[in-house]
């Protein structure tokens, strides 16, 4: 599928809408269906908003003011910024585009409880938050909120998404204790333990994969590699056994969040070429950084 989209960026451009939409669906299903009528609250940017809307709905006259879709897309505008400084523009405006999104689905699907058991509402939001989470970090975007901050925090020590936004979410979890019920905080930190682990089962920064390619185009390969990675590359003399024909192969370590745009870079050089992947155990040596990648890259530049 990842050579098919190589060898035609417009089915690209479309596939990553189509996970735009799916994603943002995923967020507006999960909190109209079962976290604001379970009395669950979701992590990051948008438990806030649901903290702020409850809070005003029951202790002032302003309730019913501002929903909590739209408030959440007016928190997100500082922490937009913030990703436009620190993770680039691509990414800052395809998720300005999941946010604004997800707050139309919001708007437009009817806030209705689907189960009265807040176990289960809590379990199946946090899976939909991780899907969409997942997805959307995994193809170069976010929806914004905590996750921004995940990310950041991430480039500089290395930590899951998943677990960084846990951890960031215990104000929102303490809050809903506060606020609405002990009981509930705890349905609250199920449903976000849920989430970490499948935005982690999805999107797996810290895993290193070894990748070896076997091509006819050495040349055309390495060079379509380094447009898009800058990764070293190791090129092993080897030959065919049953052809005897000599054939060199390409040895190169990457990070998870790496694999796509490498099969991308290899698919549009050679669409032909055998790519065996292998998780690492253990990577020693000078093995560089996102942000050390982009300074590399923009002194080669």
């Amino acid at each position: 599928m990842k050579k098919v989209l190589s060898q035609y960026p417009a089915l690209n451009v479309v596939s990553q809408f189509f996970i735009i939409l799916f994603s943002a669906l995923c967020f507006a299903v999960s909190l109209n269906m079962f976290l604001i009528p379970g009395d669950i609250y979701s992590g990051g940017v948008t438990g806030i908003s649901q903290l702020i809307t409850y809070s005003l709905d029951q202790f002032t006259p302003f309730g019913n003011i501002i929903q909590t879709g739209t408030l959440n897309f007016l928190l997100n505008i500082p922490l937009l910024i913030l990703s436009y400084m620190k993770l680039g523009s691509r990414f800052t405006i395809l998720t300005v585009v999941v946010v604004a999104i997800m707050t139309g689905f919001t708007l437009i699907i009817p806030v209705q409880q689907v189960s009265s058991n807040p176990l289960l509402n809590g379990i199946v939001a946090g899976a939909l938050n991780g899907l969409g989470g997942g997805l959307t970090i995994k193809f170069g975007m976010s929806a914004g909120g905590i996750d921004i901050i995940a990310l950041v925090i991430n480039r500089l020590v290395q930590i899951n998404v998943g677990s960084l936004s846990l951890i960031i979410n215990s104000v929102v979890i303490v809050g809903a204790g506060v606020l609405y019920s002990w009981e509930f905080a705890l349905y609250t930190l199920i449903s976000m333990y849920v989430t970490s682990r499948v935005v982690n089962s999805i999107h797996t920064n810290e895993q290193r994969l070894t990748a070896f390619i076997v091509t006819d185009k050495e040349d055309e390969v390495v060079k379509s590699i380094y447009g898009r990675i800058h990764r070293g590359i190791t090129i092993l003399d080897g030959r065919g056994g049953y052809s005897k024909k000599t054939r060199n192969t390409l040895m190169i370590v990457i990070n998870r969040y790496e694999l796509y745009d490498l099969e991308m870079a290899i698919g549009e050089a050679d669409i032909h070429a055998f790519v065996n992947i292998i998780q690492s155990t253990r990577v020693n040596g000078n093995y560089l950084n996102r942000d050390q990648q982009n300074k590399l890259k923009q002194n080669i530049t």
